[in-house]
């Protein structure tokens, strides 16, 4: 009897102590785990900040490019009004070129005027002079035969004095305003061709700073797309961690729910076996936990490509590429574990691509599958261990039908800090 309750009593202490280890174990487990979502929650934040920040920025950018459009409307004002103002005086010197021509037919007919008159006084003056500088106006007189022919004779002498007085006044006139035209006529010009040249620098300089402005505002522009494409990044990396912390808290959920089983069916299989003896302790303690039989290959098929740096690309390669190699028809490509989906999307360099979360033994993997002909699984779906999640194909940035495979530790990140050589999670 006494043997009985001792034995009953060393098999309680195994029982209690493999508890305990099982216990401690899930503890460390799930206090790893809680400590990388609140890591992704961190990383969250930052990238939220990041964002605030360049929204901030971009909303400054948009202030400064409508106040310089504000500039450029009316600069663009003033150089329509410029532009105007420009047709009109050109419009202008196109009427005074008009007149102008006028002004010349009628200089021409002046010109011919005083040339004419310069005949008849030349004529004159060689009459004078040959008759010794003046009329005879006493003989002219004297020779009067009636006092009707003397009255007659005095008559024409004035009219002819008069007449020459009359022709000498219109020389001198005509001389006068055809100097006056021609000076108007220059000044005229000289007036609009200034004026214009004034404009047309004015037009120059506008033209200038609407060029300026358009300059700074295409640096602007070019400053805006940049900051809206960093915006996107950071909005696509904290859809990634978003979707990774809820995919972490979905498997620390599925994980605290396998260990809350497997505890219960150890209890209960404690409680159906004999306790006299510490056999079955220790095989309830060495019982294998059931996280799946470790991951397996994600698609068949050889591999084409290792981890590493590769000297052809001169680049380094973060996972492994397992080739179509010239199989006809579709070759499904499954989840090397169970887990929750991160990321379902396309994406220019992996094309289609899918991202899952799993928790092994307490840590967090996570596994990328890029390059798929087709998705068949969803953002946050939970994926059992072998379940097709896609086709390979030749999506994205790929030079023939491949799998391209990635495993990293924790979660995943831009930079792939965490990537690791998939073969040492997968058979060969």
């Amino acid at each position: 009897m006494k043997r009985k309750i001792w034995l009953t009593a060393i098999a309680i202490l195994i029982t209690s102590a493999s508890f305990g280890g099982n216990f401690t174990n899930n503890a460390l487990a799930n206090s790893e785990l809680q400590e990388q979502i609140s890591e992704v929650e961190g990383e969250r934040a930052e990238k939220q900040g990041e964002a605030e920040k360049t929204q901030a920025e971009l909303e400054k950018i948009d202030a400064e490019k409508q106040e310089l459009n504000d500039e450029i409307k009316r600069i663009d004002h003033e150089t329509a009004l410029t532009n105007q103002q420009v047709r009109e005086k050109r419009d202008e010197i196109s009427t005074v070129q008009k007149e102008i021509e006028t002004l010349q037919e009628e200089i021409i007919i002046l010109e011919e005027r005083i040339a004419k008159r310069d005949e008849l006084l030349k004529e004159r003056a060689r009459t004078m002079y040959q008759t010794g500088g003046s009329v005879d106006y006493l003989e002219v007189i004297l020779g009067a035969k009636t006092f009707s022919d003397f009255v007659s004779r005095v008559s024409a002498l004035s009219v002819i004095a008069q007449q020459d007085r009359d022709i000498l006044d219109k020389h001198i006139s005509d001389q006068e305003q055809l100097a006056e035209a021609k000076a108007q006529v220059e000044q005229e010009l000289v007036n609009l061709e200034s004026h214009l040249a004034e404009l047309e620098e004015l037009m120059a300089t506008l033209e200038t700073q609407r060029q300026e402005k358009g300059k700074v505002m295409a640096d602007l522009q070019a400053k805006e797309d940049d900051l809206h494409a960093e915006l996107g990044e950071l909005e696509d990396a904290d859809e990634i961690l978003r979707s990774q912390e809820a995919a972490l808290k979905s498997e620390l959920a599925a994980y605290e729910e396998r260990m809350k089983r497997e505890a219960e069916a150890r209890k209960a299989s404690e409680s159906a076996q004999p306790s006299t003896t510490s056999r079955g302790s220790n095989e309830v303690h060495s019982a294998p936990e059931a996280t799946g039989s470790g991951f397996i290959r994600p698609a068949t098929g050889r591999m084409s490509s290792g981890f590493g740096y590769r000297s052809f690309d001169n680049g380094m390669h973060y996972g492994i590429d397992i080739g179509k190699n010239g199989r006809s028809g579709d070759v499904p490509i499954v989840a090397v574990a169970d887990g929750t989906v991160i990321r379902s999307y396309y994406s220019s360099s992996y094309g289609n691509t899918v991202l899952i979360a799993h928790v092994v033994d307490g840590r967090s993997i996570t596994t990328l599958y890029a390059h798929l002909e087709r998705r068949d699984v969803s953002t946050g779906q939970r994926v059992s261990q072998g379940e097709r999640i896609g086709l390979m194909g030749n999506t994205g940035q790929s030079f023939g039908a491949h799998l391209h495979f990635e495993v990293h530790e924790g979660g995943w990140n831009g930079a792939k800090s965490n990537a690791v050589d998939p073969l040492k999670y997968i058979p060969r």
